[in-house]
């Protein structure tokens, strides 16, 4: 192993012995960190070097060391955010709730679109920023270099709109499983008991799980559901696919229409406009990610955790995390709500 590795070892180490301080308690000296780890003045020096640069502990002649953790994060410290270069309202809404969040906490954050084809972890050790925000287009699948990159990060790196429970993962994502029990509730209570639950993105862990459960629930319920599975494959259109599919497949035998994205409900509901259906009237639409579109008034309801709610857990972790608190959670899960307009109408008759 390199020197560089072990003095990042080393800080990783010292950060977690601060997080157990208090500001003023006293810290090692240099030569006390070296006799205590065992290590070399080229490993300690760096990695204490790194701390007084953070803030965490500041030096006073005669007295030593002692930690300043609650002064460690700097108003001004760089957020890298990393974003997909895909065409997705519900990105670009992130990329608004984050930076602006960033932006009311002093941090300077600097955006950086990624090729969806390219494995962006790979690049992580290579970025300078004081922290990272990643917000992952293909957040379900991992491969274990990947994961050791993110667990091995000398600097924090935080998953926005994921959910991966594996230690060490710093993430903020909606609660699936809550998410879909939300819809199908929100749906049994206006009265709809027959529903349709359309597939109209690729299948991952995210999306499988806010429908199945979405599917346990309202059969539990006593709902009959339809299934419309548009085979969506990764990297080419949703939209355009759903519509195709739509062509071919839709004979609506259902009162109200669960769609697995905004963007694919906006196309879904151009579809049903094209073939003169009323929308509540004759079939009810909502659909999962609160996006929003320039210039449009909002129409679909909508249920996900809020973004500005998300966007501040990523930032409440970054603040946790430069001020050397690593007690804080590092992976939180925002209650997912019901967003309403004008798209699912209320069954009275069907009403307990």
């Amino acid at each position: 192993m390199n020197k560089t590795s072990k003095s990042d070892q080393l800080y990783r180490l010292l950060l977690e012995r601060i997080s157990r301080l208090s500001d003023g308690d006293n810290f090692p000296t240099l030569r006390e960190i070296m006799r205590e780890y065992r290590v070399s003045q080229f490993t300690a020096a760096p990695a204490l070097k790194r701390l007084q640069e953070k803030g965490l502990i500041a030096s006073h002649v005669g007295r030593g060391s002692v930690v300043t953790r609650t002064a460690g994060r700097r108003h001004g410290a760089t957020i890298l955010y990393l974003r997909p270069d895909w065409p997705s309202f519900s990105i670009q809404a992130m990329e608004e709730a984050m930076t602006g969040e960033a932006a009311a906490r002093g941090y300077h954050c600097e955006i950086l679109r990624y090729d969806i084809a390219a494995d962006i972890y790979r690049q992580l050790p290579g970025f300078e920023a004081d922290a990272v925000i990643l917000d992952p287009i293909q957040f379900d699948h991992f491969t274990a270099e990947q994961l050791q990159i993110l667990t091995s990060s000398v600097r924090p790196v935080v998953l926005c709109r994921s959910t991966l429970p594996v230690f060490n993962i710093k993430c903020v994502g909606s609660h699936l499983m809550e998410t879909g029990i939300t819809a199908a509730n929100y749906l049994y209570r206006n009265g709809h008991r027959k529903i349709g639950v359309l597939f109209s993105e690729g299948r991952s862990y995210t999306m499988t799980t806010v429908v199945d459960t979405l599917l346990l629930c309202a059969r539990t319920l006593g709902c009959e559901v339809t299934v419309l599975d548009a085979n969506i494959r990764r990297g080419v259109d949703s939209c355009r696919q759903t519509r195709e599919f739509l062509e071919r497949e839709f004979k609506p035998d259902f009162t109200a229409l669960f769609v697995c994205s905004y963007a694919t409900a906006r196309e879904t509901l151009a579809f049903l406009r094209s073939r003169d259906v009323a929308v509540p009237e004759e079939l009810s639409l909502l659909s999962y990610g609160f996006d929003t579109v320039p210039d449009e008034a909002p129409f679909i309801s909508s249920v996900d955790a809020p973004l500005p709610r998300q966007a501040k857990a990523v930032l409440d972790i970054i603040d946790h995390q430069l001020s050397g608190d690593l007690s804080f959670p590092g992976q939180i899960n925002i209650p997912p709500e019901i967003r309403e307009y004008q798209s699912v109408q209320h069954l009275s008759g069907n009403i307990l």
